[in-house]
């Protein structure tokens, strides 16, 4: 495999608009196989199931969903092949299934929910999926930044998770050299459903990663605001 695409964190239907055009735009740069793409998590946002405080203002959940499923079909129309990492806001139903005690088995199906097509895989949260000795994971595994789980893991570590952290950082000791990426995110922060973030000073940075060379050369690409 050559290069090879990844998408932040979209949070539909909070992604940015002009975010897929971008995406489009940074596979024809690095020649990017149409079966060469990993989504990095946050598929959907589903605030009005998340933890986050409720304000009037926010809309109805129903509503909410079928929104996401307009910006959804945006994405997948352009990627109709993804490896995608479950992220903690796609758990959501999963994660509130727990809190009340109602088997997991009970759910539908992720793909089925969004109406992903055949050609996206959809990989269980904190899993880690390993390609050209990468490591691609959501990044609420442990919290830490992707440098941190690099030096942990011993080897190259792509994810996303945190909005307002991208760009590439290498380590070094005598005998390796490995590097990390923060993919950024393609979320809109004036969204009504990024509310909860408004309290802090960092935003989202807009982007995604691309990784050549059979996984020796990372490259985070900004989005042109």
């Amino acid at each position: 495999m050559g290069a090879l695409l990844v998408i932040g964190d979209t949070h539909c239907p909070t992604m940015l608009e002009n975010y897929v055009e971008f995406l489009k735009e940074v596979q024809r740069k690095h020649k990017v196989r149409q079966d060469a793409v990993v989504h990095i998590g946050d598929l959907v946002d589903l605030h009005c199931l998340s933890f986050h405080k409720k304000t009037p203002e926010h809309v109805a959940a129903d509503f909410e969903y079928k929104k996401a499923l307009v910006q959804i079909r945006t994405l997948t129309k352009a990627f109709p092949k993804c490896q995608m990492l479950m992220g903690n806001h796609d758990a959501l139903p999963m994660r509130l299934a727990v809190e009340i005690g109602l088997p997991t088995n009970y759910l539908k199906n992720f793909n089925n929910v969004f109406n992903l097509p055949k050609g996206w895989h959809v990989h269980p949260r904190y899993h880690q999926l390993v390609i050209n000795n990468v490591v691609y994971q959501h990044g609420d595994r442990g919290r830490n930044s992707a440098i941190l789980n690099a030096k942990s893991e011993f080897r190259p570590v792509c994810q996303g998770h945190h909005h307002s952290k991208a760009g590439v950082e290498f380590f070094a000791n005598s005998k390796e050299r490995i590097w990390a990426m923060q993919t950024g995110c393609g979320v809109d922060h004036l969204h009504a459903s990024m509310a909860y973030s408004m309290k802090y000073a960092q935003k989202p940075i807009i982007g995604c990663g691309v990784v050549a060379n059979n996984g020796k050369t990372p490259i985070f690409e900004p989005m042109l605001l």
